[in-house]
């Protein structure tokens, strides 16, 4: 009989979730995948309702997220039930996710204690058989919150092949290029950048009066939303691009620490006890003050082939390392089978 999997999570494209998901079904090619994509219901509710559930986690969308979830549910039992990003599910739907479940798994990219907390997801950690985190600074909370009985998984963030890599506009690479929501802290090193005459491209949220100041500037805008192929065209488009680190919560790497290198561009970023495992000096631009990264790109905008040899090391190392999807959901999936009856 079949395997069943069924993946539950905001499955639209561009999406880190879809990406994960893809993968998991391509290395699970006999098994029947099934996807409950909680963006739907989403996009058929009120603007007013989505931002109170996001926000608060009360109200009609999260009681129309619930109820589409558990109507989707179309058999009884599923060998793995996989919940991506699962804080608005209620602890009534993952007790029904339980039950129909040999194995329950949680994953997040997100912060889940210092950030993007869930009474829901907090009151049903100890259902999950196992509980993946990317963040290695809520490692012991993690633990803290659960028995023993739930195994609490370590990954890092990883880069998605199909759109993380080189691209053939790379041969005319120039300026600087970042991709992320406005922050305060990263509002003023790319002002200083631009203070300095160094050409950066942007996209992301919130930058509307950051825009308006840089207009005659040297400054590009992209938009505020550049994913799938975009996103990738964008980065392996520049010489440089920045990995910053959020300052909202004690970010150690994110998805940008691998996408970029992966992309065949390089990898700007600071030093921390994470980053510095990942990359060693000539693999990767690192910089500990604004004043820095600006001598960096200039010395390497005048010595280019040492900046394509740093780049194509880097690029080497992540997938030495192992730090796409797939690679790092075969870990997973071969730590997750072991509580599958034989």
């Amino acid at each position: 009989m079949t395997s069943q999997f069924l993946y539950i999570g905001p499955y639209s494209p561009g999406e880190t979730c879809r990406m994960r998901g893809e993968r998991l079904k391509e290395l699970l090619p006999d098994w029947d995948f099934q996807v409950v994509d909680t963006r739907i219901s989403q996009h058929e509710s009120s603007h007013w309702s989505v931002s109170l559930g996001w926000r608060y986690h009360i109200g009609p969308f999260i009681s129309k997220l619930n109820r589409f979830v558990l109507n989707s549910l179309t058999q009884s039992k599923y060998e793995i039930i996989w919940v991506d990003k699962g804080i608005m599910l209620t602890p009534r739907t993952i007790e029904e996710l339980r039950k129909r479940a040999k194995v329950l798994v949680h994953f997040t990219p997100d912060p889940a204690f210092l950030y993007h907390r869930s009474r829901f997801f907090f009151k049903s950690m100890a259902l999950y058989d196992f509980l993946i985190t990317t963040k290695s600074y809520e490692i012991e909370q993690y633990h803290s919150a659960v028995s023993a009985r739930t195994r609490v998984l370590y990954a890092t963030q990883g880069y998605e092949e199909a759109i993380h890599h080189p691209y053939e506009n790379a041969s005319e690479k120039q300026s600087m290029v970042f991709i992320g929501h406005h922050e305060t802290e990263r509002e003023k090193i790319l002002q200083y950048l631009l203070d300095h005459q160094v050409p950066v491209k942007l996209a992301g949220i919130n930058w509307e009066d950051f825009c308006r100041r840089n207009e005659r500037g040297t400054l590009t805008f992209l938009g505020e939303r550049v994913v799938a192929d975009a996103y990738g065209q964008a980065i392996s488009g520049a010489r440089y691009s920045w990995g910053a680190l959020s300052r909202w919560v004690p970010e150690k790497h994110t998805t940008r620490t691998f996408e970029i290198p992966a992309c065949g561009t390089a990898l700007i970023t600071e030093h921390n006890e994470e980053i510095d495992q990942f990359f060693r000096e000539d693999e990767a631009i690192f910089y500990r003050t604004p004043e820095e990264m600006l001598e960096k790109i200039r010395y390497y905008d005048t010595h280019l082939d040492e900046l394509a040899e740093l780049t194509v090391r880097g690029q080497q190392r992540v997938i030495n390392d192992g730090r796409s999807y797939r690679a790092i959901l075969q870990r997973l999936l071969s730590e997750i089978m072991t509580k599958l009856p034989q």
